[in-house]
């Protein structure tokens, strides 16, 4: 009997039109790394200068347990090792990209994960990203799934980071990598912008400079909890592990099941952050990583600073002639609009009662949408669809649609009764879509939807999750509000939705192939936004970045 022949080594060039990541593929053995940068075609020079090896997507539990994995899975018998090794690769080419999956397999059990590479033809952007399959006969648990793996010769290596707060956001800090672990991360559950953003650069020759220096960027796809690990022990590597964050987060796959970690979108340049930036900016507006990423966006004037919540149908008439006045183009009406037992007229009721106030607003909303367009003005609005209150009939008829474990007193947020629907519920996803929808029966002309997300994941718990899933909240809520924002994509794809979290919480491309822009802060003073804008700029273009004329004095920082 003759024995199988050996599939040669492979070399495979992940190619944007300037940058490759190089990996080799020999069967029975880990798939690896071994260069990123510059574009290159000879594959042997990379070797012989003994440059990187590092496996591409580290497993916990034989080799390197010393360094922080990629991937830590339970198997269906308790084992915790996992021993990934090379099986087979495609290449499938889309439309602007060709994406290079890469299968391995677990030595002992039937567990699959395939390493996933988007190489873009009309920018140099690389998404990585891991499928994994529970092919096992019982159920096994993810304990930790990164998106990517990436290493980085060590040396004199640099981080630029943003962190901010309300009204302070995307502030840059600059600062060596120096032996030991740098982390970053985001804890809030779906607003992960606010405080330390998922993207971070890594400048190569030193401190960071705009227009010179080798740069690498990474930007996670993704707009729940991450964590950005770089970990660097003195033996010659930087190594950059990315994704969601685990904590709380262990993730049970029934036998058959999938799980698809979001996209680490990498850039490389050697013109320095400015080159690695202008990278994401081609990224995005070319491949809709923004909604309509190329389109002209509409000057507006909101209502917010004007009147706050003291919505009024001669009010908002007025402004409507201040903005036809300016020769702006679109109206916005927002908070203050809706509430039938509980009256918003504080923001401590009413969210999830998308109902008109006809004591503020007597002829209806679709009035003031045909009051816009007698002036020429296109007609936006107001919602906070993922939210509800205590006072309110939503909550009154549906206390399981919060975020809460069923045992537990709710804690409350803004007004001292806001609280967070279930994303995870998939009644709860048909009510935000059915918000929206109805929206767009009563008023079909609405041009623009402002959606806002003003309270975080508190309360852990889902009434909808079973006991032995609760750790899924974090995630599964995420796939449940994607989901719903396809739904609405599918069937309003020219309806502009402006996407606000308290200001910059949730400026992420995990949610941005659905919205059309993000409000960059609440904070409207000019000299402040310039450097909220400046930060926010290294990733996002600016047609992303949504502005509102506001008052002088201004009413955040009184100048």
């Amino acid at each position: 009997m003759l024995a199988a022949a050996s599939l040669p080594a492979k070399d495979i060039f992940v190619n944007t039109p300037q940058t490759t990541l190089l990996l080799k593929a020999e069967e029975n053995k880990p798939l690896h790394i071994s260069y990123y940068g510059e574009k290159i075609t000879d594959a042997e020079a990379v070797y012989r200068a003994f440059s990187l090896w590092q496996e591409a997507y580290p497993a916990f539990g034989l080799d390197n347990n010393d360094l922080t994995p990629a991937l830590s899975v339970r198997h269906a018998d308790g084992n915790m090792s996992t021993e990934l090794v090379y099986q087979s690769d495609t290449q499938t080419k889309e439309t602007n990209s060709t994406v290079y999956t890469i299968t391995m397999k677990d030595k002992a059990y039937n567990f699959l994960v395939d390493v996933c590479y988007r190489a873009y033809d009309n920018c140099d952007v690389i998404e990585a990203w891991t499928v994994i399959h529970n092919n096992e006969k019982k159920p096994i648990t993810l304990l930790k799934y990164a998106s990517a793996y990436l290493p980085v010769r060590q040396g004199n290596v640099w981080v630029s980071h943003e962190h901010g707060n309300w009204g302070a956001e995307s502030y840059i800090t600059e600062e060596p990598l120096n032996p030991g672990i740098f982390e970053m991360h985001d804890l809030t559950g779906n607003k992960n912008a606010y405080f330390n953003r998922p993207n971070m650069m890594l400048s190569l020759d030193g401190k960071p400079q705009e227009n010179i220096g080798r740069t690498i960027g990474a930007v996670l796809c993704w707009s729940g909890n991450f964590r950005f690990t770089v970990d660097t022990q003195d033996k010659k590597t930087h190594h950059l592990v990315a994704g969601i964050d685990d904590a709380n987060s262990q993730y049970t796959l029934a036998k058959g099941e999938t799980f698809t970690t979001p996209a680490l979108a990498l850039a490389y340049s050697d013109e320095g952050k400015g080159g690695v930036s202008r990278a994401y900016h081609r990224w995005a507006r070319k491949n809709n990583m923004v909604h309509n990423g190329s389109a002209l966006r509409k000057t507006l004037l909101n209502s917010w600073e004007g009147v706050y919540l003291n919505v009024t149908e001669d009010g908002m008439i007025k402004m409507m002639d201040g903005v036809k006045e300016v020769g702006a183009e679109l109206f916005v009406m927002d908070d203050g609009w809706f509430g039938r037992k509980y009256k918003r007229t504080v923001d401590d009721c009413a969210l999830g009662d998308w109902v008109t106030d006809t004591d503020k607003l007597p002829h209806g909303v679709a009035n003031l949408e045909q009051e816009c367009a007698k002036r020429g003005l296109k007609w936006g609005i107001w919602i906070e669809p993922e939210m509800t209150n205590t006072k309110s009939e939503l909550y009154e008829k549906h206390p399981d649609w919060v975020v809460c474990h069923p045992i537990r007193e709710p804690r409350t947020g803004r007004g001292g009764t806001q609280l967070t629907l279930d994303m995870c519920n998939p009644a709860v996803q048909d009510f935000v879509f059915q918000v929206v929808d109805d929206i767009m029966k009563e008023t079909p002309n609405t041009y623009y939807i402002k959606w806002d997300c003003n309270h975080i994941l508190s309360n852990f718990g889902s009434h909808y999750l079973s006991a032995d899933k609760q750790s899924h909240l974090y995630v599964d809520y995420q796939f449940g509000l994607i989901k719903t924002l396809k739904r609405i994509r599918e069937k309003y794809p020219n309806l502009v939705i402006q996407c606000c979290a308290s200001g910059g919480g949730r400026v992420n491309y995990g949610l941005m192939p659905y919205f059309d822009e993000f409000w960059v802060s609440d904070n409207t003073d000019a000299r402040q936004r310039l450097f909220i804008q400046w930060g926010t700029s290294m990733y996002f273009p600016v047609n992303a970045m949504a502005q509102h004329v506001s008052a002088s004095p201004n009413h955040q920082t009184g100048r």
